[in-house]
């Protein structure tokens, strides 16, 4: 990518991931990366946990726990699959806004800029080289993972980042037609 405006339009997520994963220097660069979205207030609303190695099998652990609380007659095969997904990357980053309810900036503002910095360390993971894919679906709103996170009721998962080198060549962007999503006033 030569600038930041290529590297926006030429974004699609990875969704297949393989070794090696970033590594710790790389891993420092994304959370620089994240850290510097907006943020008004400084209130600094994200927390990030960095899980590897055999965290991921600790995080499948914490998934399929959430699963059993929801669907306790859930099928092996959905067990096994909830179980394995944080093994489908190297790297899982899970990103939690934790808002401050009590400050000017809306709450609304403070998930947005948490989701910002996610979006930072997706477009820096592939300038280093890597591949990403931003996931949220059940996990991210589980009352079991939630209090495993600590979180407070206005807290949220805004998603799990996984990095990784991607499988195959990246399918190129979809574009989509401006007239369908933008009106001009003036």
């Amino acid at each position: 990518m030569t600038n930041v405006v290529d590297a926006l339009q030429a974004r699609v997520s990875s969704p297949k991931l393989c070794e090696p994963g970033p590594t710790r220097s790389h891993v420092e660069t994304l959370l620089h990366c994240a850290v510097r979205a907006p943020d008004h207030g400084r209130l600094k609303p994200w927390r990030f946990v960095v899980v590897e190695g055999e965290g991921r099998n600790a995080l499948g652990e914490l998934f399929e726990k959430a699963l059993l609380a929801k669907n306790p007659d859930a099928s092996e095969l959905k067990r096994d699959k909830t179980k394995s997904m944080p093994l489908r990357a190297p790297m899982v980053i899970v990103a939690i806004a934790n808002v401050t309810t009590s400050h000017k900036v809306p709450v609304m503002e403070q998930i947005i800029a948490t989701g910002v910095a996610v979006q930072n360390m997706q477009l820096a993971a592939v300038e280093l080289g890597y591949g990403a894919i931003w996931r949220t679906g059940d996990m991210a709103t589980s009352s079991v993972v939630r209090n495993h996170f600590s979180l407070e009721p206005e807290d949220q998962i805004v998603g799990f980042l996984y990095v990784g080198t991607p499988v195959g060549e990246a399918r190129p962007p979809v574009a989509q037609d401006l007239e369908s999503c933008v009106e001009y006033w003036g």
